[in-house]
């Protein structure tokens, strides 16, 4: 099933706005985000949303996202873990929005690794027909990270795997 119709009206949403650029969207003035997360409610989206100024290390991090999202009692609290259960996650309604409020409050290196793991997540879950994103919400309107999502340019299954020509 297509996650969009190639339809004009579709382009238009605020949904296709962000996932045509990529799987998160920053915001640091708060009437913004407000509007924003009002329409993905409207839309019905199913939202979730994180405090990481409460995150005082990795270990209370991993511990809010295992509860509000719901992962196994076997989830190991590192990101080899987050990865494989953000896979797993259920996707209601319309769609799942994460909501990180202050999300600059987080170690860069922890948030680029989080950032990454949350574009593959939603990368995974569009291919499945369901669409995840990302809501950033900064104090510091001169935040900026890296790039997240690249994908490699593989070989094809043919050669990878040593197949004569």
């Amino acid at each position: 099933m297509a996650v969009f119709r190639n339809e004009p009206e579709e382009w238009q949403r605020l949904d296709w706005a962000i996932l045509q650029n990529g799987y998160a969207c920053l915001y640091s003035r708060q009437e913004f985000l407000l509007i924003d997360v009002m329409w993905f409610r409207k839309e019905r989206y199913r939202v979730i949303e994180f405090d990481c100024a409460k995150w005082a290390n990795d270990a209370a991090m991993h511990d809010e996202l295992k509860q509000k999202l719901r992962f196994r009692d076997t989830y190991k609290s590192d990101f080899a873990s987050l990865k494989e259960s953000l896979r797993e996650i259920d996707i209601t309604g319309k769609g799942t929005v994460l909501l990180l409020h202050h999300f600059d409050s987080v170690d860069k290196e922890t948030a680029q690794i989080l950032l990454d793991i949350l574009a593959r997540a939603s990368q995974w879950h569009l291919l499945m027909g369901e669409r995840l994103l990302t809501l950033l919400q900064v104090d510091n309107p001169d935040t900026a990270y890296e790039p997240v999502g690249a994908r490699p340019v593989l070989w094809n299954p043919h050669e990878w795997l040593g197949l004569p020509g």
